[in-house]
């Protein structure tokens, strides 16, 4: 499959799509810069399920949102000073969004910055989270108030990390994916028919699914080569996130960002007076067991005060993308007085 090319004002990022760990570790060798030091920060769980695969100094993470903060990225920075890491040395981050957000984090302000490449082993981080340059840390719960927009040398995209996870689990990252059908107008029953069906028993139907993946990189690779600093267009990528997350705030993460921006995504329907496809998501969310509603331990008044945080505000007002009755995207400006929650 062919590559994509993401180029920005600021750098070009090589985007790569493996069917196989084979030619994962083909790609990963031609691309990590030669002799220089390279240090991968990993997730100790996908460290322990597929380490042989990177024969590299490490770093291992918690990849929990609530071990995505400052006080992580010291113990990284404290490593690195340990490892004698310096300014010629390439991280590479191996893992779920979680995990490249703090090594992209890490790599833009260590020593002022170093070369960093991604290797996403969740659908989340294939599709979102990896792609784009943002990454990014919480702070008292919030997501990714402090952060950098930086891209990777380059991100490989091989799902066959996801053999070692259930159905279940994958389907929480589905509504990233969902997102892009919507933003593009392409192949969202498609998707949604694809994982009701697909077995997790150990196989993935690789060649369907990758061609997804890259559909969706292609589309977020397009907005953001247009508006990398997200001063007009690339707000756009953030359907269904300014409900999200202040779900996940208010949740304690007991709910999980895909599973919160499932549920965005059919508040954002409703924001923009889209009923019908409002329902429609809700019904394509159901058929994967993923909730359509919020908690109803999850007061109206403490996600108010939690989506004031949003950082695409602008004073009182949320800045929100909704879906209209047309199904198509727009831009509205709400005070949280006018949000529909339920």
């Amino acid at each position: 499959m062919e590559p994509l090319v993401l180029k920005t004002d600021s750098a070009v990022s090589q985007l790569f799509f493996t069917p196989s760990f084979d030619e994962m570790g083909e790609k990963l060798r031609d691309l990590l810069p030669q002799n220089r030091r390279i240090v991968a920060i990993a997730d100790r769980k996908v460290d322990a399920l597929y380490g042989h695969f990177f024969p590299y100094e490490k770093i291992s993470v918690f990849a929990d949102e609530g071990e995505k903060t400052m006080e992580t990225v010291l113990c990284i920075t404290r490593r690195l000073m340990e490892l004698g890491a310096g300014r010629d040395t390439f991280l590479l981050g191996i893992g779920g969004g979680i995990t490249t957000d703090i090594c992209g984090f890490v790599a833009s302000i260590y020593k002022r910055g170093v070369g960093f490449g991604f290797v996403p082993t969740t659908l989340l981080s294939m599709v979102d989270a990896a792609i784009g340059g943002k990454n990014g840390v919480n702070v008292d719960g919030y997501k990714n108030m402090l952060g950098t927009i930086n891209q990777p040398r380059f991100v490989i995209a091989c799902p066959c990390f996801l053999s070692s996870f259930s159905k279940s689990d994958i389907c929480k990252s589905v509504p990233e994916l969902l997102k892009t059908c919507l933003i593009s107008g392409k192949h969202f029953d498609e998707v949604a028919g694809l994982f009701r069906r697909m077995d997790f028993s150990g196989s993935v139907e690789s060649e369907e699914l990758l061609g997804y993946i890259r559909e969706a990189v292609e589309v977020k690779c397009e907005v953001v080569a247009a508006d990398e600093r997200e001063s007009g267009r690339r707000r756009i990528l953030n359907l269904g996130h300014t409900f999200a997350h202040a779900l996940e705030r208010c949740t304690e993460n007991r709910l999980s960002h895909g599973e919160a921006v499932g549920i965005g995504l059919v508040l954002a329907a409703k924001n923009g007076g889209a009923e019908r496809v409002a329902g429609r998501i809700a019904a394509a969310l159901g058929q994967l067991d993923l909730p359509t509603q919020i908690p109803e331990y999850v007061g109206i008044s403490e996600l108010n005060r939690a989506v004031l945080q949003d950082k695409k505000n602008s004073g009182s007002h949320l800045n929100l993308v909704v879906i209209d009755e047309a199904g198509t995207l727009s831009f509205r400006q709400k005070s949280v007085v006018e949000l529909l929650w339920k």
